[in-house]
């Protein structure tokens, strides 16, 4: 992954809720690391973790939103983040 200096466009991101918890975390002084397709969906990877006041207003706003984690493996970091209709925000773990 690499940190960009450009603002990424969010348009590919059709999931509105995906959408809006990306724009959030940007709020936030979160950045996109890279929007890259997964077998499963297409991943904004954030630059930063989660926030816990993130967390707490999807949790209120999208109640029915699959959320995931993933331990470290040999080749990813451990991450969490959200996933609908193939569109995907992952977070990095705070070590």
């Amino acid at each position: 992954m690499f940190d960009r200096d450009d603002p990424l466009s969010l348009e590919p991101i059709e999931s509105a809720s995906i959408r809006w918890i990306v724009e959030a975390a940007i709020a936030e002084g979160n950045r996109v690391s890279v929007l890259a397709p997964w077998t499963l969906a297409l991943v904004a990877h954030m630059r930063d973790p989660l926030s816990a006041t993130l967390r707490h207003t999807i949790a209120k706003r999208f109640p029915a939103l699959a959320h995931f984690a993933e331990p470290d493996t040999p080749h990813d970091r451990a991450h969490e983040g959200y996933i609908e209709g193939g569109f995907s925000a992952s977070f990095p773990v705070k070590d």
